[in-house]
């Protein structure tokens, strides 16, 4: 199982804004209240009473995206933004940079991070590819996804299952 759900921010603070959508997600998910969150040493969120669920928050400038799984997951947006080109030499390949679009490859990397739970420098190692359509990502056992949400640019890395064919958007969460 997976779901993966977007919202628009309305306003509201981003980090009050994804918790509340994880809240409502996995209340409608599971019938129960949202368990304690604590962090793993490497920074990446987790539910202690409940190991065999696995989320992933993000927020944006005007969404936040929230996924909830039975396997490891990593999710990122971004809404529309130029990044400077002295961050896109520093974290981008050429190479990436002929396949995808920079901000495509920000989120890629951002939903790597939060997958494996490591830190933003790690951005700058991490190269992704193409094959035809599909991504290939620094590891092989993981499986990204990019998807286009109300205009803003979002990813889904996962281990052990596939990401989901679509984000859902949903409004007045």
């Amino acid at each position: 199982m997976m779901k993966v759900f977007c919202t628009p921010r309305c306003g509201q603070n981003g980090s009050a804004a994804v918790y509340a959508l994880l809240e409502n997600t996995f209340r409608a998910e599971y019938g129960e209240c949202l368990p304690e969150i604590k962090k793993t040493s490497n920074g990446k969120p987790f539910f202690p009473e409940r190991p065999e669920l696995y989320f992933s928050l993000s927020h944006a400038k005007t969404h936040v995206a929230c996924a909830l799984s039975d396997f490891p997951v990593g999710v990122d947006i971004e809404s529309p933004r130029v990044i400077s080109d002295r961050a896109i030499r520093y974290f981008c390949s050429d190479l990436e940079l002929s396949l995808f679009y920079p901000l495509d490859l920000w989120v890629l990397k951002e939903s790597y991070v939060k997958l494996i739970g490591g830190t933003l420098p790690q951005i700058k190692n991490l190269r992704f590819s193409r094959a035809n359509s599909d991504i290939i990502t620094p590891e092989k056992n993981v499986i990204s996804r990019l998807y286009s949400v109300d205009g803003c640019s979002a990813a889904v890395s996962t281990l052990g299952g596939a990401p989901p064919a679509s984000i859902e958007l949903i409004y007045g969460s």
